[in-house]
């Protein structure tokens, strides 16, 4: 992805370049820019997929704007509540099963490690309460109101992957230039005692000043003064091998009060007010091997004395904090089984506390082969608010016998607005307003459900849904990180009426489509680039199986 800081925060750098040339370089990449909220971020965090739910309205992909009487009402439109006429306790324990698998556009790449997992989780739990019903036709005929929570978004996944460049393949060697060529573009360099200190606020630097005390960098000078080099540390003739491991842990979940009323079983009004709690835990490594056909070499043919061998780099980000929206609804009967629903969810406005850490490990450190932990725990909090989002549905009752439902929505990516940065952070917020309103736009998903009842106590349930790009460029020009731009979803399940038990099953498989991504890059002003990893695509899949439980009295 374009980010910001490649067309801003370099700009404002070159004022303090000590370097033998003064081209200007933009830097990114999947292990890059974490040392603050990036975009990227704040836009993985804003997407809702096709909701969890109930069992039911998972089995039919989410297709509930117009539908009712099911808990999930309460988390798509809630003035579906309006049509319980009892008291009902609802819980949706779930199974999610992840996979990916990453393949490079170059070279070719090989999966690493565990690149599937599982998690065990709760979906939903909720008490609607039937506070009040008429036996007029007219009038306010249903007063309920729900409590509970839903799970708004899964953050689990986890996928590693291995390749090898070749000593000759410029421009795909080491991160170890891209860090010199980082480094010399923001005027670091080390004191008279030869140290970059560990204790160097800016963040941003973190990976090169890391690099650097494990001995993979050095500097050198001539006519121009002072630059960053490799040559000293890492041969000519060294292919690379390139090993780089994603694990993300975590979700959103949403704590809710919710009413809803029936106007004369043709008009119903809902409001939820929804406080999320969200908890995002990812860690990033990245290792490089050194191979060397036959003695490491310099560019003069002399031997290397003490060459690099491997580098392992290690980095982990926790986010955690709060957020609050307004969900509002309307579903309007206008004759037999024909509902017509609408819904509002406002942008839910986040503050979030950020904690991020990074250490690395070379064969030249003496001690522990690591070098000290750099953290960041200091006031981070950042606020923004996620996108406006809009649902339209409609959906056709035939008796007790069938249901067919259609869903349409809109999101307002592109409206993402951040409303508080950390002091001393680099970037501004017209800055993030610009890159939402240039490289995002709103999106749109179409969920189809149906349910048939062959048998009054039994219901078979299926369900299709899609999401198309969020992206406003071609989807190449987004390669910091593997941004997903595509969403599929199919489902199915059954439900089994006990009394005044039900018991739900749920089966969802979601197809995820994302961007390819350099781990590493430094671009110069002409698009060229300087240095970088291979080009990687990484797909993913996730399964979810849910059961729900609901008591009604």
């Amino acid at each position: 992805m374009r980010i910001i800081r490649n067309i801003t925060l370099i700009i404002a750098a070159v004022a303090t370049m000590g370097v033998a040339s003064a081209q200007q370089f933009r830097f990114g990449g999947l292990v890059m820019d974490h040392d603050g909220m990036m975009p990227a971020d704040m836009y993985k965090l804003s997407q809702v997929g096709f909701g969890f739910g109930s069992a039911r309205s998972m089995a039919m992909a989410g297709a509930f704007t117009s539908l009712g009487g099911d808990y999930a009402s309460v988390g798509i439109n809630p003035a579906g509540l309006g049509m319980y006429r009892h008291n009902e306790f609802t819980m949706t324990p779930m199974m999610t099963f992840h996979s990916a698998d990453t393949t490079s556009a170059m070279e070719g790449a090989q999966n690493y490690g565990e690149n599937s997992g599982s998690r065990f989780s709760i979906a939903n739990m909720g008490l609607v309460l039937n506070t009040f019903e008429s036996s007029n036709e007219r009038g306010l005929m249903t007063f309920n109101i729900a409590f509970g929570y839903n799970r708004i978004a899964d953050l689990n996944y986890h996928y590693g992957f291995s390749s090898l460049s070749g000593p000759s393949e410029y421009p795909y060697r080491s991160i170890a230039d891209m860090y010199s060529r980082q480094l010399g573009q923001g005027g670091l360099f080390p004191g008279n005692n030869g140290s970059l200190g560990y204790d160097y606020g800016d963040a941003y630097y973190w990976g090169g000043a890391l690099a650097y005390n494990g001995y993979l960098l050095d500097v050198e000078s001539d006519d121009l003064g002072e630059y960053w080099t490799t040559a000293n540390r890492i041969g000519v003739n060294a292919s690379v091998g390139h090993t780089t491991e994603v694990e993300s842990r975590g979700s959103v979940g949403e704590f809710d009060v919710a009413f809803g009323m029936n106007y004369a079983n043709k008009l119903y009004f809902g409001m939820t007010l929804g406080v999320q709690m969200v908890d995002w835990r990812r860690r990033y490594y990245y290792s490089e091997d050194y191979l060397y056909q036959g003695l490491p070499l310099d560019a003069d043919g002399r031997v290397l004395d003490g060459a690099a061998e491997w580098m392992d780099y290690y980095q982990g980000v926790n986010m955690s904090g709060v957020g609050m929206n307004l969900k509002l609804g309307v579903i309007y009967r206008p004759f037999g089984g024909l509902r017509l629903g609408w819904a509002l969810h406002t942008p839910t406005y986040y503050a979030l506390d950020r904690e991020y850490a990074a250490s690395m490990a070379t064969n030249f450190n003496a001690y522990g082969d690591q070098t000290p932990v750099l953290e960041d725990h200091g006031p981070n909090t950042w606020d923004f608010a996620s996108p406006t989002r809009m649902l339209f549905g409609a959906s056709y009752t035939v008796g007790r016998f069938a249901i067919l439902s259609v869903d349409y929505e809109r999101d307002w990516y592109n409206g993402i607005r951040v409303k508080n940065i950390p002091d001393g952070f680099d970037i501004r917020e017209s800055d993030y307003r610009y890159e939402f309103k240039h490289n995002f736009k709103g999106s749109n998903t179409l969920r189809v459900g149906a349910e048939l009842r062959p048998l009054p106590a039994l219901a078979l349930r299926a369900g299709y849904g899609v999401t198309d790009s969020m992206l406003s460029q071609p989807v190449e020009s987004y390669y910091n990180s593997p941004m997903p731009y595509k969403l599929e979803c199919y489902s199915a399940g059954l439900g089994i009426a006990i009394g005044s038990a039900s018991v739900d099953v749920a089966y969802q498989h979601l197809d995820q489509h994302n961007s390819s991504y350099y781990i590493f890059y430094a671009m110069d002003e002409n698009g060229v680039m300087d240095s970088a990893s291979d080009l990687y695509t990484t797909t993913e899949k996730r399964d979810y199986v849910s059961l729900s439980v609901t008591f009604r009295f």
